[in-house]
């Protein structure tokens, strides 16, 4: 960003038109990689009051048996904290902010499944559609039409340029409500440059290979085993064992997308392709809606006072969604746990050769998970 606004700033042309840019500093400056922002750490205590509040009668003198987790990036680490702190004002508890477990295996399982890192991650294959729809007509419209607003005719600006600019409009848009930088949109470029974003996150999250959910494994076969043992615990006449309410796991933007693939969400019934964008304008995979700051997804398990059975819900960032099992919001248990079988019980060493060193990716994934699991018994 500070790289680009430099370009820019060294010709006349440009700063008499926007002259904005003369008094614009990088608000994200590389030292702060992987923090959180201030509306962040605002963001992450609101919505903790609001899951301390939705579930109380869950928490409710029961906070210091809550499980909590993270990643081992401080992004995370500061989620979980602030997090608490709206939890505990909701449903206060007496004692310390409880330490959270640092869980690689179950956040960024994708680091440690071999077979991911080879057939997606280390794959220029799943750039193709993206790269093809780069070259198209929709990018270089977009491309042209920025140089032309801009009005210097010595300055070559190229979709990198214009991709860092959207990307300085969107998160100072989503900070502070407000970016001189979007007024070199409209709402169809951003539509296409969203598109073109999800091409990459379409293979290298979403549907396009398989691996990309079965790599959820450690994660997902977690969730049945502690619904399993909810379920269990619940049939025994005084429920002596004592079952922690509420799992709370942080993890990123590269955890989530995979665990909604796994589950079927957002699937559209169409492919994602570089010549197909208008077929796909309301698609449901759509990133930049499904995973906004701080998105969650939370699995909550309930049991059934008339007659004893579970059933099962899913919320995507605070709202129920329709699950693919019967369709609706609310589905028996025993249907969810039949038809999710392959994530319940699988093998990850299996499922991703692991036989071989680990390795750990140095990126920073702006995105911030977090994942619940429920039990209401």
């Amino acid at each position: 960003m500070t790289a680009l606004h430099s370009k820019l700033t060294a010709h006349a042309a440009i700063l008499s038109k926007y002259p904005f840019m003369n008094k614009w500093t990088n608000p994200f400056p590389e030292n702060q990689q992987g923090l959180l922002s201030t509306l962040g750490v605002e963001e992450m205590k609101i919505l903790g009051k609001r899951f301390g509040t939705r579930f109380k009668v869950l928490l409710d003198g029961k906070l210091n048996q809550v499980k909590f987790a993270t990643s081992f990036r401080d992004r995370t680490k500061s989620s979980f904290k602030n997090f608490y702190n709206g939890l505990n004002e909701a449903s206060p508890s007496s004692g310390p902010t409880p330490e959270a477990k640092v869980d690689n295996t179950k956040t960024r399982f994708y680091e440690r499944c071999l077979k991911y890192v080879k057939e997606v991650d280390d794959n220029d294959e799943i750039l193709k559609e993206a790269n093809l729809f780069e070259a198209g007509s929709k990018i270089s419209n977009i491309v042209q039409k920025v140089q032309t607003k801009l009005g210097a005719s010595n300055i070559l600006i190229n979709f990198d340029d214009v991709f860092v600019i959207h990307q300085i409009c969107a998160f100072e848009l989503g900070l502070n409500g407000q970016s001189d930088w979007c007024q070199f949109f409209n709402i169809d470029d951003l539509r296409v440059i969203s598109y073109w974003d999800d091409l990459e996150e379409y293979y290298k999250t979403g549907y396009g290979y398989p691996i990309n959910w079965q790599q959820t494994c450690p994660y997902t076969s977690y969730v049945f085993e502690r619904f399993e043992d909810a379920v269990t615990n619940s049939e025994k006449p005084n429920r002596q064992v004592l079952i922690p309410p509420i799992d709370i796991i942080f993890g990123h933007q590269d955890t989530i997308l995979p665990i909604f693939t796994a589950i079927g969400l957002f699937k559209d019934s169409g492919s994602f392709t570089a010549a197909n964008y208008d077929a796909n304008i309301n698609r449901k995979f759509s990133s930049s809606e499904i995973t906004p700051f701080s998105a969650n997804i939370a699995f909550s398990l309930y049991r059934c006072g008339a007659n004893k059975k579970h059933a099962f819900k899913i919320f995507v960032n605070e709202e129920p969604v329709n699950i693919p099992v019967c369709g609706g919001t609310v589905c028996a248990y025993s249907d969810v746990k039949s038809y999710y079988k392959e994530l319940a019980q699988c093998d990850f060493n299996k499922i991703c050769d692991t036989s071989f060193a680990v390795r750990f990716r140095g990126y920073t994934i702006l995105s911030i998970v977090l994942v619940l699991i429920t039990v209401m018994i």
